[in-house]
């Protein structure tokens, strides 16, 4: 189960402001600052990666893919002074069908850098014979507008984002 704060992070409205578009090159730590040093990007991966703001500040949503391994990851970070903490991720993965998101109730939004990503509960629980067992035919276009969706984060109305 969620906590109220974490629940609060990913329901709040989020307004898109800048976005990168797919890319294959090594992902920059600007668009990703949870890690401080180029991440190489390899064997079939893409990213995407976009800026928001929301009443918590700013916000950057990290989406990762490997289509051809059916690998689909998304991470919603909180850029704040102290730091850059992920918030959730958003996931499928090919070898175990289901949608899912972890989250990490004390830390999650908190905690900065990549020592975020660890120990993540997974949400809902892996064995749960629930709607996120559903095998999906994702595209990146598809996933993208899916994590968008799932992390509340809404295009300016009229823009050409």
């Amino acid at each position: 189960m969620l906590s109220r704060r974490v629940r609060h992070l990913i329901e709040s409205k989020k307004q898109l402001q800048s976005d990168t578009n797919w890319r294959y090159d090594d992902l920059k730590p600007r668009f990703a600052p949870i890690f401080p040093k180029t991440t190489p990007i390899k064997a079939g991966w893409k990213w995407r990666s976009a800026r928001a703001s929301c009443d918590e500040g700013a916000c950057i949503l990290l989406a990762k893919c490997n289509p051809r391994r059916d690998n689909w990851q998304a991470f919603l970070m909180l850029d704040a002074d102290e730091g850059t903490s992920v918030i959730a991720r958003f996931e499928h993965h090919g070898t175990h069908p289901g949608l899912h998101a972890h989250a990490h109730c004390e830390r999650s939004g908190i905690e900065t850098g990549p020592q975020g990503l660890d120990n993540l509960v997974r949400i809902p629980i892996a064995g749960s014979k629930s709607y996120h067992r559903r095998t999906n035919a994702w595209t990146e276009h598809r996933f993208w507008e899916e994590s968008k969706k799932f992390f509340r984060i809404q295009e300016k109305k009229g823009s050409l984002l």
